[in-house]
């Protein structure tokens, strides 16, 4: 993908920069083993080239000097229900805690990507995990960028619409929280606090960048409750099924 940065034009070259820092975001907060952090570090290595000098950039040089024990005990502590409820990583959480509601907004989130021929059911990943809203808003850069080389200008708008209504609706809707949540209660992980001022700013930048607001979640201060176990089986025909990892760079 940055093969072609040096030639690009700025539109296209701010597109996959755009692409690779969602990449980076997504396999930051992934759960941390092996393939996790390889993964996570080819995309720092993709990344560090465009974020110079920002928050991003940051996460690029703690992502190489990061300690695996010691990134799978913090993320731990902050993402899993039972030790610390206050910052979970998967949307629904932040909207409601009933489990019809969450249910509906999943079955939402889902259907989004189907639109779109992608389908995480199969995969181990729930729709709504931070991982994989950060990964589809990268996939629909990566869409974005084939419409303009192949395409025209209709289908890159139809990519920039697509953008702009799952930011709204849902990334944007809580990631910013979600964000500064994780910052603040990093501890003593130099990374994760990093990696959530890194999302903060993105969702941010993203906003700006796509002329959007977003709306706070429905609950942004205090302890969450926990939700039940939601299904993220696929509904309808057989659509085409991605991974975390298997979502394809045009």
């Amino acid at each position: 993908m940055t093969r072609a940065v040096h030639t690009a034009s700025p539109a296209l070259e701010t597109t996959v920069a755009r692409a690779v820092g969602y990449s980076l975001l997504a396999h930051s907060f992934a759960n941390p083993d092996e393939s996790a952090i390889h993964a996570m570090q080819e995309a720092a290595a993709a990344a560090a080239p465009f974020f110079a000098d920002s928050a991003l950039g940051d996460l690029c040089r703690l992502a190489w000097q990061a300690d695996p024990e010691d990134l799978l005990a913090a993320h731990t502590r902050l993402f899993t229900l039972s030790s610390s409820p206050d910052s979970p990583n998967f949307e629904t959480a932040y909207f409601s805690s009933d489990p019809t509601q969450q249910t509906n907004r999943m079955a939402d989130i889902a259907g989004f990507y189907r639109a779109f021929g992608v389908d995480t059911g199969g995969t181990g990943f729930r729709p709504d995990d931070i991982s994989v809203e950060l990964e589809f808003m990268g996939y629909l850069c990566r869409k974005q960028l084939y419409a303009a080389e192949h395409l025209g200008a209709p289908r890159v708008a139809q990519t920039k619409k697509a953008q702009r209504m799952f930011l709204v609706e849902h990334l944007g809707a809580w990631a910013g929280e979600f964000g500064r949540r994780v910052a603040t209660r990093a501890g003593g992980s130099q990374f994760y606090q990093a990696l959530g001022i890194a999302l903060e700013d993105w969702v941010l930048a993203e906003s700006a960048l796509l002329g959007v607001e977003t709306a706070a979640p429905v609950n942004p201060v205090g302890g969450w409750p926990e939700p039940g176990e939601l299904s993220n089986e696929p509904e309808g025909e057989d659509p085409q099924v991605f991974g975390l990892d298997e979502i394809p760079v045009l």
